[in-house]
């Protein structure tokens, strides 16, 4: 059904996202290959559209996920993602607990390969240091492994203090490890 709404009311995104995608139908399966769709429509990219990107890249079915990576790359293109609006929602569900970590980092890295390097660096940007802080997110080792690899491909530079805390860091955990090669590309 959301198809047909995204049609009817093209520039209206964010209310058939809040009226079908957080309605009922949220649990209906198939819904996220209308993501890109929401994204290629007119209006504003706001709260609801993001929030639909955030859930959508970490769902269990690899299909499904591409449909958000693809929502995201369409929102980039665009100049419509709000990467800090997108990193603190992804943030809140992985400290809640309420998203799979892995599913997260293999949607990135999907969005990382095809070239989005730098889209993908602003999102982590905003993201990682949520992670960091006290008491670290479990699975923010891998996100940080994600963040090396798009930062070194987009020549990014620049400070962030949550990485340089963790970097200081004793021990050799992936969280420790990760970030302090971050903290080394960002020099």
């Amino acid at each position: 059904m959301a198809p047909f709404w995204l049609a009817q009311l093209p520039h209206h995104r964010e209310l058939v996202m809040v009226r079908d995608y957080f309605g009922y139908r949220v649990s209906m399966r198939g819904w996220a290959h209308a993501l890109p769709f929401a994204a290629e429509s007119g209006g504003p990219a706001g709260f609801a559209l993001h929030l639909a990107v955030a859930y959508t890249l970490t769902y269990d079915q690899q299909g499904e996920r591409d449909a958000a990576v693809d929502a995201l790359l369409v929102l980039a293109a665009r100049g419509q993602l709000n990467t800090g609006l997108l990193g603190r929602q992804l943030a809140e569900m992985l400290r809640g607990k309420r998203i799979e970590a892995n599913r997260v980092t293999a949607s990135l890295r999907t969005a990382a390969d095809t070239g989005a390097y730098a889209t993908v660096w602003s999102l982590l940007e905003a993201l990682l240091p949520h992670l960091l802080r006290d008491p670290v997110v479990r699975s923010a080792g891998a996100l940080l492994a994600l963040g090396v690899d798009c930062a070194s491909h987009c020549a990014a530079k620049g400070e962030i203090p949550e990485v340089t805390a963790a970097a200081g860091r004793t021990g050799s955990s992936q969280v420790v490890k990760n970030a302090r090669l971050l903290r080394e590309v960002l020099g």
